[in-house]
């Protein structure tokens, strides 16, 4: 084998090794599926404080967000519709967003893309590094009792029948 062929290999394993353990890290970080949700409170649009432990009884979906982020503007659209399938079902969509500019900004972003699921501001990260996020847009399932069901990183569409399946299993019974 030639010297070139030897480079070859050892740049492809270093390179295959490291997207392995990039990919392994997204859902390797934060609270474990299986775990209760770490509780937090933050403010809304009216400077309500809203507490995680306020939502128990509904399947909640924690969207960690920003509106600088294109892949969190990208995905917005259908967690909105996701909301609206499912709102009155037992099911809310919390947006966190880590816009350290605050509600101005936020105000604007949803001029734009309007949203009607509740929005927190976390400001000053503290929600996110309890949650151990790195990298947005980062999605919690989390069930009527308080557990991590599912978790989503990256943005994704969640106006199709996988999401709804996902949602519906965790749905109180009416």
């Amino acid at each position: 084998m030639n010297q070139r062929a030897v480079i070859f290999i050892l740049l492809f394993a270093i390179a295959a090794s490291g997207i392995y353990l990039l990919f392994r890290r997204d859902f390797a970080s934060g609270p474990k599926l299986g775990a209760f949700a770490p509780e937090f409170t933050l403010k809304d649009a009216q400077q309500r404080d809203i507490p995680l432990a306020s939502l128990r009884g509904k399947v909640v979906l924690l969207n960690f967000w920003a509106t600088w982020c294109g892949p969190c503007q990208e995905e917005m659209p259908s967690l909105e519709a996701l909301y609206q399938r499912y709102k009155d079902k037992g099911f809310v969509v919390v947006g966190v967003s880590l816009d350290e500019e605050g509600w101005p900004a936020i105000e604007a972003f949803t001029k734009r893309i309007p949203v009607s699921f509740p929005v927190l501001l976390d400001a000053q990260q503290a929600t996110s590094d309890l949650y151990q996020v790195y990298r947005i847009p980062e999605t919690y399932l989390i069930d009527p009792s308080g557990k991590i069901v599912d978790k989503f990183v990256g943005p994704q569409n969640y106006d199709k029948e996988i999401f709804y399946k996902k949602v519906e299993r965790y749905l109180p019974e009416k």
